[in-house]
């Protein structure tokens, strides 16, 4: 009678296989079912799509593919291991491995809701390297979301162990009955997917990336998940809801207000800042912060001029318009009552009072047409004259007479009579005693024109390098060699003009030009994905397929699914 109830007695190595085995597939179905309701985060981060068909697929696939991956699992670790002999070890064992299994899935899912891919060698240089705390990338919920897995699986255990001794030769139903539901969900999501992609049904098929180890995520596919690549009827870049900015701005206890001007020479290309052609501009960047490597994101000057005011890529061009939503920096101006004017010279290239020119960030301001460089310059000098004293300003002089030149000579007549008036712009600064008060930005939203662009070429790199000389007060003279963009204005222009003091990431996707990143690349969302570099551009078509451009042509080249991963979480970070 004694012995019956003496659970210290020693077991055969047969009794505890046999009992690590029962208790094994016990334990395993409670994580299955775990894993499923952990696995419903996927089926919220999915791609968006139309029709029941599709929302049937990922609902059939949740259960089928999750109870795959914890079956795999186990007959690859969890059964080899019950042979070992040991009962009590096994379920110790057991529980770390499930502990670890669901950590690393919980690390997926965090991966897959910001940047929508999964954990793989491709993305570990994204994990360790571009934690970034403002975005929501980061893993400090697993403080909490590992220890509360630990729970559920000493409970699974728990569990399995009381059924295990419970059992009698019993055999539940509704066990058999779960297998069944989910072996028929994993089969006819297979199938339903073999269908869809047979018919082309893109509805499905882009849904194959959403759980982990499911398909081989590509470049293709991974664009296709981002809605770059889609059917003909919804098109590329559906409609998203804007979150602009993610957190409200903030501001210095004590802001120093500065005056800011931008001059965008527009048609000037970084070669044509030289001591004979432009001496003015050329001794103003040996008294400044000098660019070496800035490039524009896009060959439109709307879509420049946006990118400037912004600090955002184009896609959100006509989110912004639509939710008529203004440049934080520029609202941070209306809030400080700057006297605020654009002035522009005739151009058939850009005309800011236009309708189209409605969401390139200026559109509600006071914007005059002049008739050439000289006289945008004139008028800036004279607004600079009659400012009252204690009045900030922010002047924006859009300089186009490069873009009008029919032949070099006249180009170069342009150029040097631009060059001469900005020296008297800078020299009026001096007299009026704002020169030492004031933010001044010179660069351009166009490089120089040519008679027949490179057509072979995606990006022309020579075209898109242009000048960029910042002046900001008490600063020296400083070549810098770091890329930078246009995305970089407007937070330079927040920080080092505005007193704002909230990190540029939660309202644009630049960086202020005074503690600019060595960043690898800068990320331009044309009809394809175009990474600009220091020294080349990777371009990201939209059938997936990846080109390497220089100055001497292109070449196809095998897709950085780590670098897409980076951009792609650039340009979807104020999406909802």
């Amino acid at each position: 009678m004694t012995d019956s109830f003496n659970f210290s007695r020693s077991y055969t190595y047969k009794e505890q296989a046999a009992r690590s085995l029962t208790w094994g597939h016990h334990f395993l179905l409670l994580n299955i079912l775990l894993s499923i309701f952990v696995g419903t985060a996927y089926v919220y981060a999915a791609p968006v799509t139309d029709g029941f068909l599709a929302f049937a697929y990922l609902i059939l696939t949740l259960c089928g593919h999750m109870a795959f991956i914890c079956c795999v699992l186990y007959l690859l670790i969890l059964f080899p291991l019950s042979f070992i002999g040991n009962f009590r070890a096994y379920r110790v064992l057991a529980v770390i491995l499930a502990v670890l299994f669901f950590t690393i899935l919980l690390v997926d899912v965090k991966l897959y809701l910001y940047v929508k891919v999964h954990l793989g060698l491709n993305v570990l240089r994204l994990i360790f390297t571009q934690l970034d705390f403002n975005t929501g990338l980061n893993y400090n919920f697993l403080f909490i979301a590992v220890p509360i897995v630990l729970i559920f699986e000493l409970c699974f255990a728990k569990i399995a162990t009381a059924y295990l001794y419970s059992y009698k030769g019993r055999k539940l139903i509704y066990i058999r009955g779960i297998i069944a539901v989910l072996t028929a969900c994993f089969v006819s999501s297979h199938c339903i997917h073999i269908w869809a992609d047979a018919v082309n049904y893109q509805q499905v098929t882009m849904l194959r990336s959403a759980f982990p180890a499911h398909y081989p995520m590509t470049a293709k596919s991974f664009l296709e998940s981002h809605g770059w690549i889609a059917d003909e009827a919804s098109g590329p870049h559906a409609d998203f809801a804007l979150t602009f900015p993610l957190e409200p701005i903030e501001q210095a206890e004590q802001p120093n207000f500065r005056n800011v001007i931008t001059v965008f020479i527009n048609g000037v290309s970084q070669q044509d800042i030289n001591a004979a052609d432009t001496p003015v501009l050329y001794a103003l960047k040996g008294q400044a912060y000098s660019y070496e490597n800035h490039y524009l994101p896009y060959t439109s000057i709307e879509d420049n001029l946006f990118a400037a005011s912004y600090g955002l890529p184009r896609l959100y061009r006509s989110s912004v318009s639509e939710n008529r939503v203004l440049p934080p920096v520029l609202t941070e101006m209306f809030r400080q009552d700057y006297l605020i004017r654009v002035l522009e010279s005739r151009s058939a290239q850009l005309k800011l009072r236009t309708a189209e020119s409605g969401s390139t960030g200026l559109n509600s301001l006071r914007i005059e047409d002049l008739l050439t460089n000289q006289s945008v310059i004139l008028k800036a000098r004279e607004i600079l004259t009659h400012a009252q004293g204690s009045q900030h300003f922010a002047l924006t002089l859009m300089l186009n007479d490069l873009l009008e030149a029919k032949s070099s000579a006249s180009y170069a007549a342009h150029l040097q009579n631009t060059d001469r008036a900005l020296g008297q712009l800078m020299q009026t600064l001096v007299d009026t005693g704002r020169r030492q008060d004031t933010v001044i930005i010179v660069t351009a939203l166009a490089g120089r024109p040519e008679a027949e662009p490179n057509a072979a070429l995606h990006y022309d790199r020579s075209r898109q390098h242009v000048p960029l000389i910042l002046c900001t007060p008490g600063a020296g003279a400083q070549n810098i060699s770091v890329l930078s963009s246009l995305y970089d204005l407007a937070p330079t222009i927040g920080a080092q003009a505005l007193g704002i003091v909230s990190p540029p990431s939660i309202y644009s996707v630049g960086y202020d030009l005074t503690s600019l990143p060595d960043r690898d690349f800068i990320v331009s969302d044309s009809d394809d994905i175009t990474l600009i570099g220091r020294t080349q551009t990777a371009v990201y078509l939209s059938d997936g397929q990846a080109v390497i451009e220089r100055a001497s042509g292109s070449s196809a080249v095998r897709p950085n699914l780590a670098d897409l991963i980076s951009a792609m979480r650039e340009l979807n970070r104020f999406q909802e």
